[in-house]
């Protein structure tokens, strides 16, 4: 039975206005502005985050129902376009790499989405994330690594894929390099939250219950970085919307990019 539209949205008022409620009931929470990259480290240095078992637990129960609906034949934008993103490559059966893969749910993404799938491997810096990766997905390669420091050889796999971890590395100019390093071919930023019109910001927030620090990137200074770590913009999509305006005073989207490797470099 359905509970009456009054009382629903009596139930929503008190989530929002209730900090403990909000905190761990709803994705994202609790913005706010940093005052630079100090600020921005001592925030990192200070929360467990991502490392923590219960934020992979939430985390993962929100995917649950967005992978149910992808295999019920409505995938979320942020999936259809990732998969776009991959076959604009034009590479059959890719060597794909993910950095910042979680739980590894893209690696499902990619399997379902993309025609003939992708050779894949999936690696995280937190431990937690990869145990629920390797037990969920006991076929797929995942490793804990950082993305400022990856693994692998130069020219290691076809594509690198950075799906929602660019925006939570403090050192995103480091991962962007290593992933131009590791990339043969392209490389994917996928659903990059970024300001036309505004600086780079540092915030903080409640992701999924834990705190955590979140980047959104001036998109010039974003485009230069990539430019000068060797990578050539060949394709751009909308993505699902994040507009964090209400905090920042400033618009806000998310973008998928896909970067050709300049291998004249």
């Amino acid at each position: 039975m359905k509970l009456p539209r009054l009382v629903r949205q009596i139930g929503k008022r008190v989530v929002k206005t209730t900090p403990i409620l909000r905190r761990h009931i709803l994705t994202s929470t609790d913005y706010k502005v940093l005052s630079g990259i100090d600020e921005a480290r001592r925030a990192a240095a200070a929360s467990d985050g991502w490392l923590a078992a219960r934020t992979v637990a939430r985390q993962e129960r929100a995917y649950q129902t967005l992978i149910a609906d992808m295999k019920n034949g409505e995938p979320r934008l942020d999936f259809t376009v990732a998969a776009e993103a991959v076959m604009a490559t034009g590479i059959a059966s890719a060597r794909l790499l993910e950095v910042g893969c979680g739980s590894g749910y893209y690696s499902e993404v990619f399997a379902d989405l993309v025609p003939g799938g992708v050779s894949y491997t999936g690696v995280d810096y937190s431990e937690a994330m990869i145990a629920r990766a390797r037990s969920n997905y006991p076929s797929v390669t995942f490793e804990v690594a950082d993305a400022t420091r990856l693994p692998y050889p130069d020219d290691a796999f076809d594509i690198v894929f950075n799906g929602v971890s660019l925006m939570h590395i403090i050192d995103y100019q480091a991962a962007i390099r290593e992933a131009a390093r590791v990339a043969g071919r392209y490389c994917v930023l996928h659903t990059v939250p970024v300001f036309d019109d505004h600086q780079t910001t540092y915030l903080s927030k409640f992701a999924y219950g834990a705190p955590v620090v979140e980047i959104v990137f001036g998109r010039r200074e974003l485009m230069s970085l990539c430019r000068d770590a060797g990578l050539r913009l060949q394709r751009e999509w909308p993505c699902i919307p994040y507009d964090v305006s209400e905090v920042t005073g400033h618009r806000s989207t998310t973008e998928t990019y896909l970067f050709s490797k300049d291998i004249a470099r």
